[in-house]
């Protein structure tokens, strides 16, 4: 997490769960701008570990914006960048809404 963060927001949990070599990154809750630098900064956490891959469960994510989308954008491009495996497991309707409509589900969704 970003040490700077002086509040998380109300509306957002993100947490690593699993081990240093597969980390989960859980996110649940409304990810907008408010909450990307906590996301963005735990999948910085967990890359610096050198994992052999990451992935997001975003099954508890009942909100994101345009802001939300861009990070799950940089973090795939950190990931691939660092040559780790990268998936979003269980998305949820909100994710699949925006990600379906912005024409990207090729590049963030297992389909």
């Amino acid at each position: 997490m970003p040490d700077d963060m002086e509040q998380w927001p109300a509306l957002l949990r993100v947490e690593a769960t699993g081990d240093d070599t597969d980390p989960v990154i859980v996110v649940d809750g409304e990810l907008d701008d408010s909450g990307t630098r906590w996301f963005e900064g735990c999948v910085a956490a967990a890359l610096q570990k050198h994992p052999g891959s990451i992935a997001i469960d975003a099954g508890g994510l009942t909100y994101m914006d345009s802001s939300g989308l861009r990070s799950f954008l940089i973090a795939r491009a950190a990931a691939e960048e660092a040559g780790v495996a990268f998936r979003i497991s269980q998305p949820s309707p909100a994710l699949r809404h925006v990600v379906e409509r912005t024409g990207l589900t090729g590049r963030l969704l297992d389909e």
